[in-house]
């Protein structure tokens, strides 16, 4: 092992432990399902829990969250794909049209029990977008891959479009997303 990869090595495993010291109770997922293991069911609604890692980074024009799913059942699931998300008022109605996916190749993550997985959300600052009508929005509902079921996530207060897209949502990958 040369002193190059031994110090990546560190750097890794003190990124590593930095996350699981700031969200004690999630885990990171395991890697993507192999082709020779045996098909595990897909995650469900009941139990996938929902939240929003308030640790963004910051591109021109846009802000990026991690949107966490975490594993609250007793057995291994999977999920595939990309969430479907919106911004959401006070009362819980949808503001401006849901989240442009981005398609770029999933994968099948295993999530196994306590475990988390993420999807990336990017936040477009209305005033970049040509004849975007602002409103405040008080939250998400999103919609795991493969589920039929919504959840909301509260307390998380941004500006969005009432009628134009103003968030895209990339597909799920292992490990949470907490920087």
């Amino acid at each position: 092992m040369n002193l190059r990869s031994s110090a990546l090595r560190r750097c890794a495993a003190a990124a590593l432990a930095c996350a699981a010291i700031s969200v004690p109770a999630v885990a990171l997922a395991s890697p993507a399902v192999p082709r020779s293991v045996v098909s595990l069911p897909r995650c469900s609604a009941a139990n996938t829990y929902v939240w929003f890692a308030l640790s963004p980074n910051g591109t021109a024009g846009s802000v990026v969250y991690p949107v966490e799913f975490t594993n609250v059942g007793r057995r291994t699931c999977t999920l595939r794909g990309i969430p479907s998300i919106w911004a959401v008022s006070k009362s819980g109605r949808r503001i401006g049209p849901a989240a442009r996916k981005i398609t770029v190749t999933a994968r099948t993550v295993t999530v196994r029990p306590n475990q988390t997985v993420h999807a990336l959300l990017s936040i477009v600052e209305p005033g970049v977008i040509a004849g975007c009508r602002a409103a405040t929005a008080y939250g998400l509902e999103v919609r795991p891959p493969g589920q039929k079921r919504s959840q909301f996530v509260g307390d998380f207060t941004f500006t969005t479009c009432k009628n134009k897209v103003a968030l895209s949502i990339e597909p799920v990958a292992r490990g949470i997303g907490v920087p």
